[in-house]
C-alpha cells in the first residue's frame, strides 16, 4: 500500500510508470505490503487460473518467499506500475518496505531494483 500521493502516467523506462504526487523526503517510508489492499496468493495457486489472469500476476505481481513458500505479490494500488531502475530512488529496508533512498520531487518517477526483491526479475526484464 502506498503511503504517499502518487498517480500514474506514461514512462520514459516502460509503458505506464508510478509518479511522485508530493515530495517524498530521503528515508520517508513509501509502501508497504498490507493485505487489506495488496493480493497474495501461494505461487503453486496460479495454475488454477485461467491464462489471461495467470499472465496478468505474472506481468504485475512480483514472487517473493515467505515463511518458505514462493507467494506471489499484487500491490492493489499505483504501486504496481512501478518500473525497475538500476539506480532506484526507492529500496528496501529489513522488513521489505520501500524507503526513499534519497529526496524524490513531485512528477518524478518512483522506481524500485527488481533484482533486490522479485524472484522473477530475470524473466520479466530478459523477455
Amino acid at each position: 500500500m502506498l503511503l504517499v500521493r502518487a498517480r500514474i502516467g506514461l514512462s520514459t523506462i516502460h509503458g505506464i510508470g508510478c509518479f511522485a504526487a508530493e515530495p517524498i523526503r530521503k528515508g520517508q517510508l513509501v509502501w508497504v505490503l498490507d493485505e487489506r489492499l495488496d493480493s497474495v496468493i501461494p505461487f503453486a495457486e496460479l495454475c488454477t487460473f485461467p491464462p489471461p489472469a495467470q499472465e496478468f500476476w505474472l506481468m504485475y505481481g512480483y514472487q517473493i518467499e515467505r515463511n518458505g513458500e514462493r507467494i506471489i505479490v499484487m500491490c492493489g494500488d499505483h504501486a504496481k506500475q512501478m518500473n525497475h531502475a538500476a539506480e532506484p530512488n526507492l529500496g528496501e529496508d529489513a522488513a521489505r518496505q520501500n524507503v526513499a533512498l534519497r529526496d524524490i520531487a513531485p512528477g518524478e518517477e518512483l522506481t524500485c531494483d527488481y533484482y533486490s526483491f522479485d524472484l522473477d526479475t530475470v524473466r520479466k526484464l530478459c523477455s
